[in-house]
């Protein structure tokens, strides 16, 4: 059997060095290399899970999705600012990144975390939002982002087959948001008012509807008049309900409830046995 290898060896070996030993995913195998001994499984970097080969139905469709690496939990605002820091140096690269509604008053920020000054440098949230999943993103943001650590948004596909996993996480908007409200309301004072009577969660009333989306790579393929306010490029986002919820990203309330995480396809050459797994 010739190993598997990943997209990009190079993340991968910056992420797991050989010294250190780790269980396989896919064949429970015990290795001390890059490569598992038995079946040619790259090792996982550091923080994502296996999610093995499988078919999963995306709009009544079966779509055979094959192996890959995924972020066991989106993306963090302790993850995120040192990248936002190192790439923006303007309003405008600020606006590209965050919501992707630019005004030179910072008002596109002003149901988000994110704090900045005037020529949009010195990103920074609250400490207490560090842990949490990052909201408020494009999508350009977010899949630059992932670009640059080696990784790509999943497709619609790959995030459900990891959902059947178990590797996609829930997370409550409400709650999430509640974490920097003390912050919104220091520098909003009576415009925000009491968090639960906000617009952006009227009508609300369970927590799958509550729940926060996830961008993934693919197109919305429905006429964009078909859905109010659709922005472009239309991105199908998904929202781990026990149905998977799909839908398409507006702009209208500036993407503070979707949130990202990065995949790794693993490749293998023609002829190679594919690691199945789980």
């Amino acid at each position: 059997m010739r190993p598997v290898a990943l997209v990009w060896t190079a993340c991968l070996i910056v992420a797991c060095p050989s010294a250190l030993g780790w269980i396989c995913p896919a064949c429970s195998t015990e290795s001390e290399g890059l490569l598992c001994t038995d079946c040619g499984l790259p090792r996982p970097p550091e923080g994502m899970g296996y999610a093995p080969a499988c078919t999963v139905e995306v709009r009544g469709a079966a779509v055979r999705v094959e192996s890959f690496f995924v972020d066991s939990f989106p993306v963090t605002y302790r993850e995120i600012l040192p990248w936002m820091n190192e790439n923006v140096s303007t309003l405008e690269d600020m606006a590209g990144i965050v919501t992707g509604q630019y005004d030179a008053n910072l008002q596109f920020l002003r149901y988000t975390p994110f704090t900045g000054n005037s020529e949009g440098t010195g990103i920074t949230v609250p400490s207490n939002c560090f842990s949490l999943p990052v909201g408020s993103f494009t999508y350009e943001g977010a899949a630059s982002y992932l670009q640059s650590r080696g990784a790509r948004l999943p497709t619609t596909a790959e995030i459900l087959a990891a959902k059947r996993q178990g590797l996609v996480d829930r997370f409550d908007v409400e709650s999430v948001m509640r974490r920097f409200a003390a912050m919104m309301r220091s520098t909003m004072g009576s415009m925000l008012g009491d968090l639960a009577n906000q617009a952006m969660f009227a009508g609300y009333s369970t927590v799958d509807e509550r729940l926060m989306w996830e961008w993934t790579t693919d197109a919305w393929r429905q006429p964009p008049d078909s859905i109010y306010r659709l922005d472009a490029p239309y991105r199908v986002i998904v929202r781990p309900t026990e149905e998977a919820e799909l839908g398409a990203a507006g702009s209208d309330m500036g993407y503070f409830n979707v949130t990202f995480r990065g995949v790794v396809p693993i490749l293998t050459g023609e002829g190679q046995d594919r690691p199945e797994g789980g």
